[in-house]
């Protein structure tokens, strides 16, 4: 049973890896506070089984859509 959560945690925890222009666009979806919580805790079961820390997804898309924001300022000006 444990081994069962574990791996839906890793699973979950992983999927904040990588970000998708799909999620991107869906940001109030992917970061809903339920989502967020989901993710939350198979990023702490993560965390503490293997030591990993893994940065929550939607910090993932604040950051990209800050640095495209800031390419498209660099084009125009």
């Amino acid at each position: 049973m444990n081994l069962k959560i574990l791996s839906l945690g890793i699973y979950i925890g992983l999927s904040g890896c990588t970000v998708s222009e799909e999620m991107i666009s869906n940001k109030k979806l992917y970061c809903s506070e339920v989502y967020k919580g989901i993710r939350a805790v198979g990023r702490v079961a993560t965390e503490v089984t293997t030591g990993v820390a893994i940065v929550d997804v939607c910090d993932t898309i604040d950051e990209i859509v800050e640095e495209e924001e800031a390419e498209a300022t660099d084009k125009s000006g």
